[in-house]
Formats: C-alpha cells, structure tokens, sequence
C-alpha cells in the first residue's frame, strides 16, 4: 500500500510524533515544513484560535499542495475577560519564562474570587475539498500560588486546577492528562471525520 502524506502545520517533532502515533492507523506519514525542508512561519493575525489555526492549515496547504492540518491553542481566564487566549504563549511580553507568564497571570488575577478558567484547542484541516475545525475544552481553575514542585506539563499547567483529578496539571503525568486535555478532545474529533472519509 502507497504511504500517503499529510502535511502539520508545527515545528515541534515532539507534536508531529505524537501525530504520527495518532495518524498511522489511516496509513498516513505526518510531514512538517522542517522535514519538507521549507521556511514556514505565517504571520499569526487572528484573534481567535480558530482564525489562527486556519492561517497555518491554509497556508501550508497553499505550499505544498498536500492535505494540512494545524491546531491552535491557549488559555482563558473568565475574570480577565478571556485572557491570555491567543496571546498565551506571549502574555506579558517578549522573553519571559513559561514561570514568568504564569505568574504575571497570577498577578493580574491578584484575589478575584472568580478562579475559571478553560484551555482550548481548535484543529484545523485543508485539502482541495475541505476547509474544517474541531474544538477540545478542558475546564478547571486558577489557583493563588505556582506549583513549584509538580514534575510534569508545561506553561500555565501549574496555575491550572483540574477538579476531576483533585490535582494541577503540573502535578498529573503527561499519559494521564492526555486522556482529557484540549488538544486530545479536538483530535478525537478531527479523527472520527477523518475516520469516515477514509
């Protein structure tokens, strides 16, 4: 059987593995532009998840040609009106640390008694017949203090209180989260389509 290509849009290998892992059972290889070997970095306008992902599905289809896909993703805090969102992965400014965003965010929060929050995923794919999205949630809270001593997850994880596991994300190991994380609710249901298409 011929390996047919699907083209993400990410320059992380960790991410396109994770992909791979996901994508195989379709017959599918997971390229990124670092392995096709072409300069990639879209202007990311939007301001929502949605409109970002679709900038980098759109343009990566526009490249190569090959079916896309790409997500997007962050955090919101219902007090700060939806804040950092978009603007996560740079909330506060250029050059600060995952720690240092974290608690900027704890700052700006000071003693709101309104602690949620949600992460949220939005997965887009391309191709010369569709343009499509899938959405992934995961709600919890914010707490009053940085985890300084939980071994896992990364960025915001350790402000991030998930009350079904009574714990914070930082503090839950990495196969655990992903059974509810935002990212794997909005690839379950990219799959489930991909799945009926195939």
């Amino acid at each position: 059987m011929t390996k047919k290509t699907l083209a993400f849009a990410s320059g992380s290998e960790h991410k396109r593995k994770e992909m791979q892992m996901l994508l195989s059972p379709f017959g599918y290889e997971v390229v990124t532009p670092k392995t096709l070997g072409i300069k990639f970095q879209p202007e990311e306008t939007e301001t929502t998840f949605l409109g970002n992902s679709f900038i980098k599905s759109k343009e990566l289809f526009r490249l190569t040609g090959l079916p896309s896909f790409a997500d997007d993703s962050g955090i919101s805090v219902d007090a700060l009106g939806g804040e950092p969102g978009v603007s996560s992965a740079r909330f506060g400014g250029p050059g600060l640390s995952d720690k240092e965003r974290a608690l900027y965010l704890l700052t700006k929060l000071g003693n709101n008694s309104n602690r949620n929050a949600h992460y949220s995923c939005v997965v887009t794919y391309v191709d010369a017949h569709h343009n499509l999205s899938f959405e992934g949630t995961v709600n919890g809270q914010i707490t009053t203090d940085y985890d300084e001593v939980g071994p896992y997850g990364f960025g915001y994880d350790p402000i991030f209180y998930y009350s079904e596991f009574g714990k914070r994300f930082s503090q839950v190991p990495e196969e655990e989260k992903n059974k509810v994380s935002h990212r794997k609710k909005a690839m379950e249901l990219f799959l489930k389509w991909f799945h009926m298409i195939q």
